[in-house]
């Protein structure tokens, strides 16, 4: 399998340059063609409701300060520098509520969805809009979407995440907050269809047969049938979501797009939506670790996915996410507590364990951007931490 630290040296993703950056797409043409062939060939009636359908039952310059001698300035200690502020700790867990209520908000309409009752997204975008514009919220939501503590790995799991991951990459693509909401509500929206897969196949920890495999990629035509009962102010949504499962060779499905045949929202939605599979436990396999993940998709999944798209998972969802475990090449093991974007294998580490297993005692900070000699072996489980 090809190593990520070689796909860096060798420059595999060089940098864009500036005329070849991601333009955003304007949507117009999708909210008003709402008779667009490619979704017309799948015979989607945008009349249809819920209860009708036919779907399986299951940062400028300032004032300066007064100068002041050298002996007057108080320096921090390093436990002030490495010990967040009782304001932090309820920044975050404030932000980390919100996480919950993705949760819930796609747990609710999984449910009506299976009583065939109607539903309104109106909620949804609300929470959508407080992340957008939280400081620090798409940062501090990884570290819990990347864990998902407590929670099983389910549908409503599953789009909390991708929610999560679509807004960070949105973030690093530069798009202004508006569009942000707008690819948050998607990528919240995008797997609906899955409810009405049946759990025998979606379950299944063997591999599929023909006939069952057919029937899985019919859950982008239901997320459509689902989306446009919610009328046209919101059927951009449902075209939207309906492509993200097309990829960039045309190999993905239910239409065979290709290139800018796919709307970019789209693009992001299926890169995160694979990583997120990849990263969490499923009935055939445990989860795989993020940076394990980022070399899967750019090794053996690379040519179904775009430049740009590619670029942004490896800049912007780090390979060791801040709050993940590692091991160093000295076999000591610490917490990532900073990520940089221009150098995601060498985040900022603090040791837990010597390289005997041993707790420290005293807190030990490891920049590796400063320290050339060290430098991460492998990723570890919160659940394989020496006891």
């Amino acid at each position: 399998m090809v190593r990520l630290s070689d796909l860096i040296k060798q420059a595999k993703l060089p940098e864009k340059k500036q005329d070849e950056e991601i333009k955003i797409r304007n949507l117009e043409n999708l909210r008003e063609d709402s008779d667009a062939a490619k979704t017309k060939r799948e015979g989607l009636s945008h009349s249809e409701e819920i209860s009708k359908m036919n779907l399986p039952t299951e940062a400028r310059g300032g004032v300066l300060p007064d100068k002041i001698s050298l002996e007057n300035i108080s320096l921090p200690s390093e436990e002030e520098l490495t010990t967040p502020s009782a304001e932090e700790l309820e920044k975050q867990k404030r932000i980390g509520n919100l996480y919950a209520r993705l949760y819930d908000f796609v747990k609710e309409i999984s449910n009506s969805l299976k009583r065939k009752e109607k539903f309104t997204i109106e909620k949804g975008l609300e929470i959508v809009k407080n992340i957008v514009h939280t400081e620090d919220a798409t940062n501090i939501l990884y570290g819990k979407a990347v864990q998902s503590k407590g929670l099983p790995d389910n549908l409503a799991v599953h789009s909390a995440n991708v929610c999560i991951y679509s807004l960070i990459l949105g973030k690093g693509v530069g798009y202004p907050q508006e569009t942000l909401i707008e690819l948050g509500i998607v990528a919240l929206l995008h797997d609906l269809g899955m409810i009405f897969i049946p759990n025998e196949i979606v379950n299944k920890k063997g591999k599929l047969t023909t006939s069952e495999w057919k029937q899985l990629r019919k859950h982008p035509s239901y997320t459509y049938k689902i989306l446009q009962t919610l009328g046209e102010k919101y059927l951009w949504i449902a075209k939207v979501a309906f492509q993200e499962q097309e990829r960039e060779n045309g190999q993905g499905y239910p239409n065979g797009l290709k290139g800018d045949e796919i709307h970019d929202y789209a693009k992001i939605i299926g890169i995160v939506d694979v990583y997120e599979a990849l990263t969490h436990n499923r009935p055939q396999r445990n989860g795989y670790m993020p940076h394990d993940a980022v070399k899967l998709i750019l090794g053996t999944q690379k040519d179904l996915f775009s430049q740009d798209v590619k670029r942004l998972l490896l800049t912007k969802l780090s390979c060791f996410p801040l709050g993940s475990y590692v091991k160093l090449n000295s076999k000591a093991v610490g917490k990532v507590i900073e990520v940089y974007e221009e150098a995601p294998l060498r985040p900022t580490v603090e040791l837990l364990y010597d390289s005997q297993n041993r707790r420290l005692q005293n807190k030990k900070i490891i920049k590796l951007t400063e320290a050339p000699l060290l430098c991460i072996t492998d990723a570890v489980r919160e659940a394989d931490l020496p006891q």
